[in-house]
């Protein structure tokens, strides 16, 4: 049970904006280090902030989100933060340092006559790249316009470029449909989180409500939007619960919350729920699925959601222009963040079946058991698949995700009897490739093991093998720690420094992404050494350390490490730079063994990482553990 942290009310908005006192003229250099100096979310080195220019400054930072805008650009960022109902080209885009990646099109808009689609990367408006813009909310202030006046988009698809020339107009943009689809599961597709998105689902969840014994939003390919928008939506679905709370730079603690909903008032949905997400499910669209998961009220489905768990603000200048900073980072309920490594579903399948896989298990309800029905246990609901559907054309490949994304122990029935996935895919003709490691099973961590394998956030090698008796090098430990936290980093950020990686070593990605996140370092020789061996002490401050990047209650836990507590017997056998990790990881209930039984610098196995790194994904509730209670 995680301690509750003591909190604050927040200002609501994934982008707040501020009103800087007067000044003349647009902000300088200076002011703009001072700025980013006492507001910037994490400490910037000075080296960055000396830089002669603020665009030097911002790029050197590698977050898009923290750039200046000229007053032309700041109006036009203002009036599209709704996106609702603007004049344009009718395309919802996610933000990205190369360009505007296409996440859905509107019907009878200029972009659908012109043939551009979802996935295409807008990366130049009339001549203008994104880099000659500046930032991805500046070239998408030059697709915007006057109604009947025309504007040529550059697109990558598929590795060629295309150039596709469109006349602007007034383009309505519904954020969020609802409709009852199979005649009793209520589908609500979100495509963004504007002005009205909280009361189109008090609107259509309402008008559904008698129809619907199931329910599912879909926020596939949402990028976000109003936080107050978000919040109110989360209301409406579950009631008034806090939503997320934001830390500053300063480390004061916030909390969103539905405002003015009476606590007393339960949510609209008390049905079953589905919630869809993919790669492009980013912030707003997080928020509300991390809160979905953390209250226990939705299965979620599909890929890792973007990542992005930061929020800015916008510093007024009084010449019109603006400085948007990154000043916040948000967490889940259960003070996890989704930024740099988003929010992993319960059951990960190919995004573009996520929506036949919801349909399967919201299949109608039955009371006997039957070998037509499946019978599934998950995220504290029962679903059931009928053997008709799965078995079909059109969801047979639905319904072989849905059997390789199951873990180990899974509650699930077939005619009464517990079965396995396998079990399933033999009764009922249905091929499916198991995610499941084969040289596990006399592992006493297998099922913990498998159950990483199932989200995918757990890999073999070439054979398809885990090895688990085999010794971890540091190679393999970063490529593990990425895989199963999802971290990224920009590319703007570069390589790191080691002298012994070469870009085109199988684990160089790896880490680039753990160096620029904070989380490893070299030797005093710049130097990696990925073949080394990872001992027990080096392994446990590691995955502390992901684990205070991503929980706020092990920072927190971290930061009360006591005197007494450091001068425990079996924690002074670690080197005084590890005593604080094992004492948080330890006490968390991250070890395999008692920490007496540990040897600090034997070598650490691969199953011993994955079952702690199991137990850590487990305390921070990102995952279901293998045996419900």
């Amino acid at each position: 049970m995680k301690t509750k942290l003591p909190v604050r009310a927040a200002a609501l908005g994934l982008t707040l904006t501020l009103a800087l006192s007067p000044v003349a003229g647009a902000i300088t250099v200076d002011e703009a280090r001072d700025l980013l100096r006492e507001n910037y979310i994490d400490e910037i080195p000075e080296e960055i902030l000396s830089l002669p220019t603020i665009e030097e400054i911002t790029n050197a930072l590698g977050d898009p989100y923290t750039y200046y805008m000229t007053a032309e650009e700041y109006a036009d960022f203002q009036s599209g933060m709704d996106g609702t109902n603007v004049v344009g080209i009718g395309v919802m885009v996610e933000k990205t340092a190369d360009g505007l990646l296409v996440s859905s099109v509107a019907p009878d808009s200029p972009s659908q006559e012109a043939g551009l689609k979802t996935g295409d990367l807008i990366v130049a408006a009339d001549g203008t790249t994104i880099q000659e813009a500046g930032s991805p909310d500046a070239l998408a202030a030059l697709i915007t316009g006057e109604a009947g006046t025309e504007v040529t988009i550059t697109i990558l698809r598929d590795d060629q470029e295309l150039k596709l020339t469109m006349t602007r107009e007034a383009v309505v943009f519904p954020t969020v449909t609802g409709e009852v689809v199979d005649d009793h599961i209520g589908w609500l597709s979100c495509n963004s989180f504007g002005e009205t998105s909280g009361s189109y689902f008090e609107e259509y969840i309402t008008a559904e409500d008698e129809a619907a014994d199931r329910w599912v939003v879909d926020l596939r390919s949402n990028p976000g939007g109003s936080a107050i928008a978000v919040i109110q939506a989360v209301g409406y679905v579950l009631g008034n619960h806090d939503v997320a709370y934001v830390v500053d730079r300063q480390g004061n603690l916030s909390v969103w919350r539905p405002n003015p909903f009476p606590v007393e008032i339960p949510g609209l949905i008390q049905e079953p729920l589905v919630v869809l997400v993919d790669g492009n499910s980013a912030s707003a669209s997080e928020l509300f699925a991390a809160a979905m998961r953390d209250y226990g009220y939705g299965l979620i489905i599909g890929t890792r959601t973007f990542g992005k768990g930061i929020a800015q603000n916008v510093f007024e200048q009084p010449d019109g222009s603006a400085f948007k900073i990154t000043t916040e980072r948000y967490y889940s309920p259960n003070y996890v963040t989704p930024d740099r490594s988003g929010v992993l579903p319960h059951l990960v399948v190919d995004a573009n079946l996520a929506d036949e896989v919801a349909r399967l298990l919201c299949g109608t309800a039955e009371e006997q058991a039957s070998e037509d029905v499946l019978v599934l246990q998950l995220a504290g609901q029962t679903w059931y698949v009928h053997r008709d559907e799965a078995v079909s054309e059109d969801y047979a490949p639905a319904f072989a995700e849905l059997l390789s994304a199951i873990a180990p122990n899974t509650p699930m029935t077939l005619g009464g009897k517990a079965v396995t996935p396998a079990e399933v895919s033999e009764a009922w003709g249905v091929d499916y490739v198991s995610r499941w490691f084969d040289d596990v099973a006399d592992s006493v961590y297998g099922d913990e093991i498998n159950t990483l394998a199932s989200l995918g956030v757990l890999l073999g090698n070439e054979n398809g093998d885990f090895g688990p008796q085999d010794p971890l090098t540091r190679g393999e430990l970063v490529s593990m720690m990425v895989q199963a936290m999802g971290y990224w980093c920009w590319q703007s950020q570069g390589s790191a420094p080691f002298t012994d990686v070469d870009q085109e070593d199988w684990y160089a990605t790896a880490v680039d992404i753990a160096y620029n996140l904070g989380l490893i370092q070299g030797n005093e020789d710049g130097e990696f050494r990925a073949d080394d061996l990872v001992d027990h002490q080096q392994f446990l401050t590691i995955l502390a350390r992901m684990g205070e990047r991503s929980d706020l209650s092990i920072e927190r836990r971290l930061e009360q490490v006591t005197e007494e507590e450091l001068a425990a017997k079996a924690v002074q056998a670690y080197d005084a730079w590890a005593r604080p990790y094992v004492v948080t990881a330890e006490d968390l209930g991250f070890l395999a063994v008692p920490l007496e039984e540990l040897d600090p610098t034997a070598p650490t196995t691969r199953e011993e990482a994955a079952v702690m790194l199991y137990r850590m994904l487990d305390y921070i509730g990102i995952l279901t553990p293998v045996t419900e209670e």
